[in-house]
């Protein structure tokens, strides 16, 4: 007996394709579906109008989204991480490093203490944040420059409502004083 369409057959015809089962769903190709997406997507697109586009804070965000799948291909990090606990940003190394970017992913439940402590080890940066010296390793916000507490978790920081992170977008990591709480000429970093 089929269990899908409750009719008897014998045992050559038991399987619902050997019957030509009334109920049989044939699966579709994954790569069909795949297809019909992006020739959608492609077919939205070509009637939209630079005044139709999306600007400000939605703008951004959709670019961080396409950065984001770019940095996923790249970026270091523990790969010992969830997916789904990862937070991906090109982090922009302090003036005068070798590199002046590298693609990195951090866990979102981690303090921006350990972040900085992380990001410093992958980029092979010196980090005397836990001695007393003039100088310490800050991660600043890549719009405002403001250099983030380092006991905030970063997760609050992705969720902020007027000022937020993107996962994908840039964070910097520079060498500030104490008494700096906002990083100088960010668009210096960005370049």
């Amino acid at each position: 007996m089929c269990p899908y369409c409750g009719k008897n057959f014998c045992l050559r015809h038991r399987h619902q394709s050997d019957h030509e089962c009334e109920e049989l769903e044939i699966p579709k190709s994954r790569m069909a579906a795949t297809q019909k997406l992006v020739k959608d997507i492609i077919d939205s697109k070509t009637g939209e109008t630079a005044s139709k586009r999306r600007k400000g804070a939605k703008n951004s965000e959709t670019a961080a989204k396409v950065a984001l799948m770019k940095l996923k291909m790249r970026a270091n990090g523990d790969k010992s991480l969830p997916q789904m606990e990862r937070i991906y940003f090109q982090v922009f190394l302090p003036k005068g490093s070798k590199e002046k970017s590298k693609p990195m992913f951090f866990c979102q439940q981690w303090s921006i203490g350990r972040v900085i402590d992380f990001a410093a080890s992958l980029a092979s940066l010196k980090n005397d944040n836990n001695k007393l010296t003039p100088k310490k390793l800050r991660l600043c916000h890549s719009t405002s420059g403001e250099a983030l507490p380092l006991d905030h978790i970063l997760q609050t920081w992705i969720a902020k409502a007027d000022c937020p992170l993107y996962n994908g977008g840039n964070i910097i990591l520079e060498y500030l004083n104490d008494e700096e709480r906002f990083l100088k000429n960010v668009d210096s970093y960005l370049e």
